[in-house]
């Protein structure tokens, strides 16, 4: 690790509210070299960078075309990047209409959850499994989705018993996904059912989309949210040795906070850079 990236990660890690669990996860999966990465709502390439620069093979979906351009303008020139303008969801072909809000370009959605939400035309569907056939993709280390609402059903659209990704990471929140018919417990439970663990990131509920949002606290599922209107996303685990090294991960950054509020900023920073 040169200088420049134990400075970034300083100044990432510095910050508790500023926690990504996708990035957490790179730190996870880095380790053991490029793999495959698909992400389904990449929004503007903030997640999938990292995987990106790394040599990673990184499939991207995002069909909002103002976020997919800013996406192709970061990441796009990459050999290793593909970027797909279809929304992922149960059934492939569908031509279905897709909002858009003022409030935050993450909530770009199939369905309108807030009263700025309006639509911004049409959007072709695809489902993971059509799209892992037409892309030739054979195994997934990481599969993200970020819907807003849609994460079980991009969930249910891949064909489980060809292939299983070695990590998922998911979104979960009631407000959008009840009228949707599921909740977190749902989608935990599925994830369970495919054999894996999983781990709950839970945020604290949201309060102005577009504004920054503070993180609560790591559960190991089975387990209730601390606030039945939380936030937050799932991680599951297939293999025990990445939950293993991402529980090392997970345990580093809550020591880390524990540290006295006195404690100098650039203290916290060598602390962290060192990996203490």
């Amino acid at each position: 690790m040169d200088l420049k990236q134990i400075a970034r990660k300083a100044r990432r890690l510095a910050r508790p509210e500023i926690l990504s669990e996708s990035q957490m996860l790179f730190d996870t999966l880095a380790p053991g070299g490029p793999g495959v990465l698909v992400d389904v709502g990449a929004h503007v390439g903030g997640s999938l960078r990292p995987f990106a620069q790394a040599g990673w093979t990184v499939l991207g979906f995002e069909p909002d075309e103002v976020n997919r351009e800013q996406l192709r303008r970061g990441v796009g020139a990459l050999p290793n990047v593909r970027i797909d303008p279809r929304a992922v969801t149960v059934r492939a072909g569908e031509t279905l209409p897709f909002y858009r809000s003022s409030e935050s370009t993450g909530i770009s959605t199939l369905t309108p959850f807030v009263e700025s939400h309006v639509e911004a035309g049409s959007v072709t569907s695809t489902t993971l499994a059509d799209a892992r056939a037409e892309y030739g993709i054979e195994a997934i280390d990481l599969l993200k989705v970020d819907t807003e609402g849609y994460d079980l059903m991009v969930l249910r659209s891949l064909d489980w018993e060809a292939i299983r990704p070695r990590v998922v990471l998911c979104e979960f929140e009631d407000r959008k996904t009840v009228p949707l018919g599921y909740t977190w417990g749902d989608m935990a439970g599925f994830l369970v059912g495919h054999g894996y663990t999983v781990v709950v990131a839970e945020w604290y509920p949201v309060q102005r989309y577009g504004a920054a949002h503070r993180f609560r606290r790591f559960a190991d599922y089975p387990c209730e949210l601390a606030d039945p209107a939380a936030t937050g996303n799932l991680l599951a685990f297939r293999e025990p040795r990445d939950l293993a090294r991402f529980a090392e991960i997970r345990r580093r950054y809550l020591r880390w906070i524990s540290l006295p509020m006195p404690l100098s900023r650039t203290a916290r920073r060598i602390a962290v850079a060192l990996g203490r």
